[in-house]
């Protein structure tokens, strides 16, 4: 399998810190605001469903981790009460 170096995603992954990260809620955030980035721009080009069912999958994936940021959010909002 080769890389073709013109289908490079059109953004620009969220730059790594040497400062860590304030909780796992943070970082997961982080991940999903790349991840949705990242659907949005294959979307947009028509990459999405090219293979299998990849718009179901991804879609999927990312209200299950939208969920579990919600849970840690309010988790971190009852330990700062």
């Amino acid at each position: 399998m080769t890389i073709d170096p013109s289908e490079s995603l059109p953004y620009e992954p969220a730059a790594l810190t040497d400062t860590l990260p304030a909780s796992d809620a943070d970082v997961l955030e982080a991940a999903l605001a790349d991840m949705t980035k990242a659907f949005s721009s294959d979307f947009v080009a028509g990459r999405v469903g090219e293979r299998h069912n990849t718009y179901q999958h991804r879609t999927r994936v990312l209200r299950q981790l939208s969920d579990q940021l919600t849970v840690l959010r309010k988790r971190e909002a009852a330990a700062f009460s």
